[in-house]
């Protein structure tokens, strides 16, 4: 990941969100996603929700606040957004939507922001609902 200068980053992230909704959310249905929500552990289900929940409310979701919702060290948290983003990679087709942000300058990576876009934000939260 490269840092983004500050005086720049909302622009960034727009359109990193933009990217990331263009060309993620499309080939996930919310089906789809019940199957794989599924097949997650109570904590990666809640980190999942909780980001979901944040992108949907446009409030974003930092690692230390993924953490304190499932219950997890930082550490843990931060492996479970890791883990994911590479099980639904491995999955072929549209990468999920997840995205994992450099933290800020001299932060560490509880700070670190965790990003889906709103769509597929909606469809993950309506799967979580129906499992």
């Amino acid at each position: 990941m490269v840092p983004v200068p500050q005086e720049i980053e909302e622009r960034v992230q727009e359109y990193i969100n933009y990217r990331v909704a263009s060309n993620s959310a499309a080939g996930w249905t919310e089906d789809s996603v019940v199957d794989i929500y599924g097949q997650l552990d109570q904590e990666s289900r809640v980190v999942v929700r909780t980001v979901a929940q944040g992108a949907v409310d446009e409030e974003p979701v930092t690692v230390a606040r993924a953490a304190e919702a499932a219950g997890t060290t930082n550490r843990e948290a931060l492996g479970i957004v890791l883990e994911l983003v590479q099980r639904f990679r491995g999955l072929g087709g549209p990468a999920f939507p997840l995205l994992l942000l450099d933290p800020p300058q001299g932060g560490g990576d509880e700070q670190r922001i965790v990003v889906m876009p709103r769509d597929g934000a909606r469809v993950t939260l309506a799967a979580a609902a129906r499992s």
